[in-house]
């Protein structure tokens, strides 16, 4: 960083000539005061960029400069962490700063506490961030700020009854002291509310009811009824809503605030579906079609439409559908081998990767795999697919170890939550099937291999076994598809095996 003109007329430069007086008085070096005098120069700039005066400056404040700059600087030792130290010792003196009493550990963690209202909850507090896998410098950090909410609200006179997320954001106000914000204090507020919020010492916020439209009212009334009457998966409804949003919320709506559905009819929807499809695949406009069709249906079923229109709607161009996207066992191998088995994290992404390519598990149904999904004893693991659909898989030799190595080696054992592949940062919690994708993503990046899905390996193992001379029906329970005409797309995997079932031209064949 450069050198700052310590002549600027920055908030803290009136104290740049006393301070150098003051560091001469107790002999410090020349080259220190110097080296002291620049750091107050750029701490007062920095103060200048954020909007504060001198009166907004405390020693929170000069610790959090500190600290960016530690940030900034990587692994060298800033100088405003060497320097800056001198130039609070000399605030103090001169009764500009007051030093805020330190906030010690004892030797199980626990903040230094003064008989405050939430001395105990502190005490929990640091077993329960231990236990959600925080670091122990973060823990520290979010035990303190709790430990001075504990002091705050002793000096305010406030019980641990008089606790909701005012008073929270009273204290944060009160530790600002003039500033706009408080990073340190805001950030670690945070987790303290969790923790409250867990252990019922604070009522979780409710939000205010929101106010639906008449749209939003009918597309809630028609999601509930897909999934609770029709048996569809929360994501195919999401979806199915998205699709049709457009439609519900070009239909006009009366003094009453009800929908109408006078005006709806085949031209009117068919245009609806012509312009909301251009562009989109083919299996996006069938589910396009299929979501539009279905909300007609349940429209005249609950006699908000006089007649059924629904088979009227334009459907999609049949087309052959793509061949799934398979890797081959090169591929698998060298996605596999892209995990850094000596590491936690390499292990979990190792049997991912492992087990998707030879169970040919989605990678929301990897993320729901729970500890107690795994049978050991009879080499069987329980997936739970769409629709509620519960399968029982074996467990290959290679999959076993792949999962025994990361549960031994690899799993975080202060990990309290169930699922089998848990994050690695806090809190440790289960991967989401996103995660999950990431890490198939992630890994193939790493092994040169471009752009992979997590489904292109559920392709793969879907192709591997038609090529291994299996059937489509034993591809379908491979991949737990409900019918058998959505795995057909598989039929035209195998391109060599069904070159022998075409006659040679010109002959009639055999029986």
């Amino acid at each position: 960083m450069a050198d700052v003109d310590i002549n600027r007329a920055d908030p803290m430069q009136v104290w740049a000539e006393p301070l150098e007086a003051w560091l001469s008085d107790w002999r410090i070096s020349e080259e220190r005061s110097h080296r002291a005098v620049l750091a107050l120069g750029r701490f007062s700039a920095w103060v200048t960029g954020r909007g504060l005066g001198a009166e907004d400056v405390d020693e929170e404040v000069i610790d959090e400069y500190i600290e960016l700059e530690r940030q900034r600087s990587g692994s060298q030792v800033p100088a405003a962490a060497q320097y800056l130290p001198l130039v609070k010792r000399f605030l103090s003196a001169r009764g500009v700063l007051v030093l805020r009493p330190p906030v010690s550990r004892a030797r199980n963690g626990v903040p230094r506490l003064r008989g405050g209202p939430l001395d105990g909850v502190v005490v929990g507090l640091v077993g329960w961030l231990r236990d959600e896998g925080y670091s122990p410098g973060t823990a520290t950090s979010v035990a303190c700020t709790a430990a001075r909410l504990s002091d705050w609200m002793l000096r305010q006179h406030l019980g641990a009854q008089d606790l909701d997320d005012a008073l929270l954001t009273r204290f944060v106000a009160s530790q600002a002291r003039g500033r706009r914000r408080h990073p340190s204090s805001a950030r670690r507020i945070v987790t303290v509310r969790k923790f409250l919020v867990a252990t019922g010492l604070l009522a979780a916020a409710l939000p205010p009811p929101p106010v639906l439209s008449p749209s939003e009212l009918l597309l809630q009334e028609w999601t509930a009824h897909l999934l609770t009457r029709r048996g569809i998966s929360g994501t195919w409804a999401t979806e199915s809503r998205r699709w049709v949003e457009g439609f519900v919320a070009e239909l006009p709506v009366d003094a009453d605030g009800q929908l109408l559905w006078d005006g709806v009819d085949v031209a009117a929807v068919n245009r609806y579906v012509l312009r909301e499809g251009e562009g989109y695949s083919l299996s996006s406009r069938r589910h396009l079609v299929s979501s539009v069709r279905g909300l007609l249906d349940w429209a005249f079923l609950t006699g908000r439409l006089d007649r059924a229109i629904s088979a009227g709607i334009l459907r999609p161009a049949p087309s052959v559908p793509d061949l799934p996207r398979a890797l081959t066992a090169a591929q698998v191998q060298a996605l596999i081998a892209a995990a850094d088995t000596g590491t936690p994290a390499g292990r979990r992404d190792r049997a991912i990767v492992v087990l998707i390519s030879r169970l040919a598990l989605r990678a929301g149904e990897v993320a729901a795999l729970t500890l107690d999904d795994l049978h050991w004893h009879e080499a069987q693991l329980v997936a739970r697919g769409k629709g509620g659909r519960v399968l029982t898989l074996p467990i290959p030799i290679d999959v076993g170890q792949a999962l025994v190595d990361y549960l031994r080696d690899g799993r975080p054992s202060e990990a309290t939550d169930r699922a089998v592949f848990i994050r690695r940062r806090p809190p440790l919690v289960g991967l989401s099937s996103k995660g999950i994708s990431g890490v198939v993503a992630h890994l193939a990046a790493v092994a040169g291999l471009g752009t992979v899905h997590a489904h292109a390996l559920r392709h793969t193992a879907a192709t591997a076994v038609l090529a291994a001379g299996g059937t489509l029906i034993e591809a379908r329970e491979l991949l737990g598809h409900a019918r058998t005409d959505t795995t057909m797309v598989y039929a035209r995997t195998d391109l060599a095996a069904l070159r022998e079932l075409v006659p040679v031209w010109g002959k009639v064949p055999g029986p």
